[in-house]
């Protein structure tokens, strides 16, 4: 399994909706980047999920958004799409932050960044609860946080 995590400051996001779909486009360019070739993109955002899952014209504010990571999306072979809990996407709330207060962009590549370490298990231990639709998954995948299985 591949790993790579980013933390990254979107000045012009106004709402929690726009961030999230930078977020998921942000990670899908990161992997693209780094040839990863199967990914599972996970967010907490169900309107993003929803949207990402649909091949409907999307005229909302964040429609060129989902437009772009839907074309990122055929980059890859296999991807899945999923809607996680929030108690389970802790660590990329953790980046969330950590972009937001000290206005960075930073990436780790095929390391688990000391700050969401602690998070990692915690996500973890909350995904105990099960798998299925709007369920936690059992790989740590978020938004911002991208792994590729070998398969």
């Amino acid at each position: 399994m591949r790993l790579a995590a980013l933390a990254c400051y979107f000045p012009h996001a106004s709402i929690a909706l726009h961030m999230d779909a930078e977020a998921c486009r942000a990670g899908l360019l990161l992997a693209i980047h780094q040839d990863m070739s199967a990914i599972d993109l996970e967010s907490d955002c169900s309107l993003v999920i929803t949207a990402l899952h649909h091949n409907v014209e999307d005229r909302s504010e964040i429609g060129s958004i989902i437009d772009d990571c839907k074309s990122y999306l055929t980059s890859f072979h296999p991807f899945q799409v999923r809607h996680i809990f929030r108690e389970a996407n802790g660590a990329a709330k953790r980046l969330a932050h950590l972009a937001s207060c000290n206005y960075i962009f930073d990436v780790w590549l095929e390391e688990t960044p000391i700050i969401i370490r602690d998070v990692l298990y915690k996500d973890s231990c909350t995904d105990a609860r099960g798998q299925g639709f709007m369920s936690p998954s059992k790989r740590l995948v978020h938004s911002n946080i991208i792994s590729q299985a070998w398969g």
